[in-house]
């Protein structure tokens, strides 16, 4: 009994000094002072060597990237210090719900400040209440097959302008209907749409599929436009009379628009050395269209010294846009 006590305690001090011995990643360093641990001299030499790279196999190819709040330009700063400088918006949300009847050509359309998500249930109840059957409806793609005389075909989509619907009515041969038809859904809407807290979950998705966002063409800030060439000279244009910008030439066929801005007021010597350079000038600002497939490209070309940089001229426009 005494030897198995003696040896129960021998069996745990020996544990415990295991335990409390130095690991092999610390040796121990003693000065004059006394002995102290020295660290490794790299703590991180265990993740030094990679792992296998992780394969995808093409699965996030087909992904669209996109870049709402890219990096802005190095330029001097004249914020003060501690100062949060105030995010630009990339395009405006600001609207009055209000509702339009539009016209290119011989297409109607119907414009809504309001997301498709809160469009789509409004016009179901407008289907509802005219006594129409729907005959197919799919939120998730916006379309919606109507019966009542005949058959109409309705597409609903995102807007150019942030938190805008565009509503589009055909018939079985894929041509815009009457104005009638037009006006009718775009009054129950406006009626219906101030106070209106309806949500569609369903039509979540279109929120997403917004036709106009910023790029870089050449290092330089632009816009695409998921829309033909028509339909984007028609928004720019009207944008820039909205906005009240002095047209100094357009050319459809050619496919620009020169602006010119006017200019911030100025001390004596900016105004010395840059009147003559500025007198040869007509235009600040040349707007380019190309075509990129089903989409158009707006870029920006300054011609002129003016103090307006292009990323207040795209936030002049955003404001229009509709």
């Amino acid at each position: 009994m005494k030897y198995s006590k003696i040896f129960s305690i021998i069996l745990i001090t020996v544990l415990v000094l295991q335990n409390c011995t130095i690991p092999e990643s610390r040796k121990p360093y003693c000065p004059e002072n006394g002995c102290l641990l020295e660290k490794r001299e790299n703590p991180n030499e265990r993740y030094d060597n990679e792992g296998q790279e992780l394969e995808t196999n093409g699965e996030f190819e087909s992904l669209e990237v996109l870049d709402e709040f890219p990096y802005p330009p190095k330029t001097p700063s004249f914020i003060k210090e501690g100062e949060m400088p105030r995010p630009k918006k990339i395009f405006s949300s600001t609207g009055s719900e209000s509702v339009e009847v539009r016209r290119l050509g011989e297409i109607y359309w119907i414009y809504v400040e309001a997301l498709p998500s809160k469009s789509w249930p409004l016009i179901k109840d407008f289907f509802a209440d005219e006594e129409y059957e729907l005959v197919d409806d799919d939120p998730s793609m916006g379309k919606i097959t109507a019966e009542k005389n005949e058959k109409l075909y309705l597409t609903l989509e995102h807007g150019i302008k942030n938190n805008s619907s565009e509503i589009y009515l055909l018939n079985e041969n894929n041509a815009s209907l009457e104005l009638p038809y037009f006006e009718d859904l775009a009054s129950y809407i406006s009626l219906n749409l101030p106070g209106y807290e309806g949500n569609s979950i369903a039509a979540q998705g279109l929120n997403l599929n917004k036709k106009a966002r910023i790029v870089y063409v050449k290092k330089e800030i632009g816009i695409e436009f998921k829309l033909p060439f028509d339909r984007t000279w028609s928004a720019l244009s009207r944008a820039v009379d909205k906005a009240n910008l002095e047209v100094v030439d357009r050319n459809r066929e050619l496919k620009y628009i020169q602006i010119k801005l006017e200019a911030e007021e100025e001390n004596f010597f900016t105004s010395l050395f840059s009147a003559s350079i500025d007198d040869q000038v007509e235009a600040d600002y040349e707007l380019i269209f190309s075509e990129s497939e089903e989409n158009t490209i707006l870029e920006f070309k300054k011609l002129s010294t003016n103090e307006f940089s292009v990323d207040e001229l795209v936030d002049i426009i955003n404001e229009s846009l509709s």
